[in-house]
């Protein structure tokens, strides 16, 4: 990064689950049909690299979270809590 540049107060997230049912023809997405999704390992994968960005965005506010990709509803609801609560 430039450090003349100053970062952003605030920022967003984006949380990719790249998994479907079924791979929509239209989609440009990295997404993939799967009839089990590893989602407990997923997280706990994406909750250790933002873990590893912190340093990055001290001293931010998020301003939001988008998640998608895949089809985030196929994802337990208590690991997208896991997501947004860690």
């Amino acid at each position: 990064m430039n450090p003349s540049l100053k970062p952003s107060s605030t920022f967003s997230l984006y949380v990719h689950l790249p998994w479907c049912k079924a791979k929509c023809p239209y989609c440009d997405f990295n997404s993939h049909a799967a009839d089990h999704i590893p989602a407990e390992r997923y997280a706990r994968a994406l909750i250790a690299d933002l873990d590893r960005e912190l340093p990055r965005i001290w001293g931010r506010r998020l301003h939001s979270i988008f998640i998608g990709g895949g089809t985030p509803s196929l994802f337990p609801p208590e690991i997208i809590n896991q997501l947004l609560s860690d």
